[in-house]
């Protein structure tokens, strides 16, 4: 096999096998904490009054038959921390989220140090 056939063959096994990876799709929150207000947490929107805190977990979805782990790499990043503020806690993909004031910005997902999507979220004025 000459050295170009085997750079190809190389190539071609390298993008087969990362291609045969998870691809994501879209994130779930999972309450671990019960705030005493309602709150919305999709994939599609985040409604959290201010002033308010909750504790989730975040499962990434896959559009792939191969599902992501609790090892894969997972950030959740506001755009704009004077509104809403997004830490991790102790556990994979655990975070806090939490209602700074009254308006709207997005959180930014980050699958394995890629920027997938930026969830819409609206901060509104507590009850």
């Amino acid at each position: 096999m000459t050295r170009l056939a085997f750079a190809f063959a190389t190539l071609a096994a390298a993008a087969a096998l990362s291609a045969c990876g998870p691809r994501y799709q879209t994130v779930t929150f999972e309450l671990r904490s019960q705030p005493p207000v309602p709150v919305r947490l999709t994939g599609e929107e985040i409604e959290i009054p201010a002033g308010i805190a909750v504790s989730v977990h975040v499962t990434i979805e896959s559009s792939a038959r191969i599902e992501f782990t609790n090892k894969d790499a997972l950030a959740l990043d506001s755009q704009d921390r004077d509104i809403l503020l997004s830490d991790a806690t102790p556990g994979a993909h655990n975070f806090v989220l939490v209602g700074v004031a009254v308006g709207e910005t997005c959180l930014a997902v980050e699958v394995e140090h890629e920027e997938e999507e930026c969830i819409p979220v609206r901060v509104v004025a507590a009850e």
